[in-house]
């Protein structure tokens, strides 16, 4: 193109071919969509591998679910893992083959996914106050299998849910949500709570089922649990008030930083109440912000985790001493809860080549761009452009939404599967 036509300013679809079709499907062009066939194992490194790109380690994965769901099962406690964090319709399938009673979610949104995938036992951990997402929520049957529990925490949100339930003629069963003074969402104290437990227990088409919380966001395990051990006694007062509307109620608390607390803290609770889990972040783990929190640090003898996510990205730069560019940036990885941490190191970046893993401030993420992790070098580390570099990530909360299809690899990184997001 001529310097003259760039100046003229000309947009008359030159570059476009007139053959061009309207719309591309996704699976030719989104991010992760690499799909090599059906007949043959592929190596994620191998021919026609498109990087960056995010994978799941299958033995990680397995593990986990069954170190978990082997923690809930002794304790007594009924599983929802959170959906949240993966938004992987075929990772929840595999979380309640492995016994969970259902799935957590944080929106109507999540929970139309969840739905329309078979799903129906949902725990709604979220205050919702839109009136169409309400209706949804009131119109899912028991007849229909579903059990749909929904949060709230004011006599605003009470109103809401009932006229929401009464205009579609349906039904739904409340949790009253109880925080805690500077954290985040929830009734503050347990008089506010018997009054929105009240309201909700008189409102026409609601059904108080039972208290939630939520500890994760608290400092430290002992303040963790004098808290469950306050939402025990406010559920305890809606059983003496008579407001609860079966005869099983339910308590469920979340988080994947303190459920040892949790169970030790409901160890002696009624045998009338069902206390449900909704951690989520303990399917990938993480080489990072989980890693430091998880409460198997504190119970080794019941389990431990395996960071499962990884992500692969090509050195494209080696501009100075020091420094090099990895094409993995905001847009692949996690920031917010720690930057990713190199993991291995792979000269040449060929399915055959040797992978190194990699000695602690060798190479070192310090800083991230949209599309760049900028790499600190240690002197006698060798890397140059074409090579790959294998990064543990920080917070699968905010992995996951980043692609829309996922690779899962065997321990010998061969790609045995693909799953879909669905945020």
């Amino acid at each position: 193109m001529s310097d003259e036509r760039i100046a003229s300013g000309a947009r008359s679809r030159a570059a476009v071919p007139a053959d061009a079709p309207a719309a591309v499907p996704a699976t030719v062009v989104a991010k992760g969509a690499w799909s090599p066939g059906t007949d043959t194992r592929h190596h994620v490194l191998g021919a026609g591998a498109h990087l960056p790109v995010m994978t799941l380690r299958e033995s990680a994965i397995a593990g986990n679910i069954a170190v978990m769901q082997a923690f809930v099962e002794q304790h007594g406690l009924v599983f929802a893992p959170h959906m949240k964090t993966h938004m992987a319709p075929a990772l929840a399938a595999r979380q309640i083959e492995a016994g969970a009673w259902g799935v957590t979610v944080a929106s109507v949104q999540q929970a139309m996914v969840a739905w329309e995938h078979g799903i129906r036992h949902v725990l709604l951990a979220n205050e919702v106050l839109d009136p169409a997402g309400l209706a949804w929520l009131a119109s899912r049957s028991p007849d229909d299998g579903a059990d749909v529990l929904c949060y709230v925490d004011s006599l605003a949100g009470v109103e809401a849910a009932s006229v929401a339930a009464t205009a579609v003629g349906g039904s739904l069963p409340m949790l009253v949500e109880i925080g805690f003074i500077g954290g985040r969402t929830g009734v503050r104290g347990a008089e506010t709570a018997l009054e929105v437990g009240r309201a909700a227990a008189a409102a026409p088409g609601l059904v108080l089922r039972g208290v939630s919380g939520y500890e994760g966001g608290l400092p430290d395990v002992d303040t963790a649990r004098a808290y469950v051990t306050q939402v025990l006694a406010i559920a305890a007062s809606f059983r003496s008030s008579g407001l609860m509307a079966t005869d099983r109620s339910i308590l469920s608390m979340g988080g994947s930083a303190y459920f040892d607390a949790v169970a030790d803290a409901l160890a002696d609770r009624p045998t009338d109440l069902d206390v449900v889990l909704r951690s989520g972040a303990y399917l990938t783990h993480d080489d990072g912000t989980y890693e430091h929190k998880t409460p198997f640090h504190r119970i080794p003898e019941q389990g431990s985790l395996r960071a499962a996510i990884e992500v692969w990205g090509r050195v494209t730069s080696t501009p100075e001493p020091g420094l090099a560019l990895a094409a993995v940036g905001k847009r692949d990885a996690p920031f917010d809860e720690g930057l990713p941490v190199v993991r291995r190191h792979v000269p040449g970046g060929g399915a055959d080549a040797p992978q190194a893993d990699v000695a602690t401030g060798s190479l070192t993420v310090t800083r991230m761009d949209d599309q760049h992790a900028y790499l600190s070098v240690t002197d006698g580390v060798e890397i140059t452009p074409g090579d790959v570099v294998v990064f543990g990530i920080s917070h699968p909360c905010t992995a996951f939404d980043k692609w829309r299809t996922i690779h899962v690899i065997d321990d010998a990184d061969v790609v045995v599967d693909s799953i879909a997001t669905w945020f």
